[in-house]
């Protein structure tokens, strides 16, 4: 079970939107806010991210919160973010690459280019419809 301490910061009818605090820090800058190589910072703008869960605990906002996920979900995620782009790349450059004999490098960087694309355009839908799983699978439990 993975575990992170997170703050409600505002709450409504059955749900809490939390903010989660980051106790452990990046593997390659060491920050724990935002990001602290400069060209992922421009582009991510050190924004946090807040995320909204079931309230079963009836949290207050400024409660302290402990949010809890399965590792199994987490790998599950991570194999579907990162292994439906990959799989599809692969399966353009190889698609296209055999179309061509003169120009095989060409179309398979293309074909990957399109595959890619076409993965992560999957990923969008798969994970639009899948939101609300997300609501099952964190729990959140006070701070002792």
């Amino acid at each position: 079970m993975i575990k992170e301490e997170a703050i409600v910061v505002a709450c409504f009818k059955d749900k809490a939107e939390i903010e989660i605090i980051r106790t452990k820090p990046c593997g390659l800058c060491g920050q724990t806010q935002g990001c602290g190589i400069g060209l992922w910072g421009k582009i991510f703008s050190h924004k946090k991210n807040n995320i909204f869960l079931a309230n079963h605990i009836n949290a207050k906002a400024g409660d302290k919160v402990i949010l809890s996920i399965e590792e199994s979900y987490l790998l599950r995620t991570s194999l579907l973010l990162y292994g439906i782009p990959l799989i599809s790349m692969f399966l353009g450059m190889v698609l296209l690459s055999s179309l061509s004999i003169s120009l095989k490098d060409l179309y398979a960087l293309f074909g990957g280019i399109a595959g890619f694309i076409l993965g992560m355009f999957i990923v969008k839908l798969i994970t639009k419809r899948q939101h609300d799983r997300l609501f099952k699978e964190a729990v959140m439990s006070k701070v002792n």
